[in-house]
């Protein structure tokens, strides 16, 4: 008899979910969260299962954990990883202050507004190879459209080496990735903006609060979940780039701007180590699951408070 109640309950707990006004709702979505479930979870098991192999184009055999122990003494890994983690904060980061300072004065009353929204919006659009492309002729050393504007402002006559010097590749790579990815994020700060109280600005107002006052002690606060967010999305988006830095540097000079996408990549289709590469691949995915931790959180203790 008690058996009989248990196995009742979850069918009518299902009977009342297709019995709701949600169940057209739960129809519609219930394929589309299979097809997702299938091209994300298995591809990710047989990532982790070839990562335990030595498989190659010829083919492999179980290893265990001796990919993962090549790891810890991988040079380039051990780079790759330091570079990812810097280029990744300072790109989201850069975005994130950058945007912020756009969308506080694309929201003001200026003229022609549309317009400035509209070429604001334009690199985000640009493909990220296409951008790598059109980068990589702006940092040309010899006739680069850079320098010959850097040497007509008459800072130097040397070219400076955009993309041939580690430091000033770094640099490079990142000015690039805030410039394609600013304007997505200074959209969303737009949208933020709009949708405060202005009851609440108003009465900031009204106590003497000056401009700078109102924005630091009234707006910025009220936008900690949204640079959350955008820090969220960012930080995830960021620590897997691929095209625009394969298009731009190819990870070099040397592994200088070689992040763990590209490595990932050389590993597992260049020099067809797949049992390597799919572990390389696997620091990866841990490596976005506890940025994406980190800031999932911090995005939800702001909306706590």
């Amino acid at each position: 008899m008690a058996q009989a109640k248990a196995t009742s309950a979850p069918q009518s707990r299902l009977q009342d979910i297709f019995a709701s006004r949600y169940a057209v709702f739960y129809v519609l979505v219930l394929p589309a969260f299979l097809l997702r479930m299938i091209y994300t979870v298995i591809p990710i098991i047989q990532t982790v299962l070839i990562s335990f192999t030595n498989r190659t184009i010829m083919g492999g055999k179980y290893i265990g954990l001796r990919n993962y122990e090549s790891l810890t003494r991988d040079a380039t890994l051990i780079g790759s990883l330091g570079w990812t983690l810097l280029y990744t904060g300072a790109s989201a980061v850069a975005e994130t202050v950058i945007g912020l300072g756009i969308a506080v004065l694309l929201m003001q009353n200026l003229r022609l507004r549309w317009l400035s929204n509209f070429i604001m919006l334009l690199p985000w659009v640009v493909a990220p190879m296409l951008a790598a492309v059109a980068f990589r002729i702006l940092y040309f050393e010899d006739g680069g459209i850079l320098n010959a504007i850097l040497q007509e402002l008459g800072f130097g006559n040397a070219a400076v080496r955009w993309l041939s010097d580690a430091e000033t590749a770094r640099f490079s790579v990142i000015a690039m990735t805030v410039w394609k990815n600013v304007s997505w994020v200074a959209l969303i700060f737009m949208a933020a903006i709009g949708s405060l109280s202005k009851e609440v600005l108003e009465a900031a107002a009204v106590d003497g609060a000056n401009t700078l006052q109102r924005f630091w002690y009234v707006t910025l606060p009220l936008l900690k979940p949204a640079i959350y967010l955008v820090l969220l999305l960012r930080a995830m988006a960021e620590v897997q780039t691929f095209e625009q830095i394969y298009g731009l540097t190819r990870g070099g000079p040397g592994s200088a701007t070689k992040t763990l996408a590209l490595y990932t990549f050389e590993r597992f289709f260049q020099q067809l180590r797949y049992g390597y590469g799919s572990a390389v691949n696997i620091v990866l995915l841990l490596l976005t699951i506890v940025i994406g931790a980190i800031f999932a959180w911090l995005l939800y203790r702001s909306r706590e408070i």
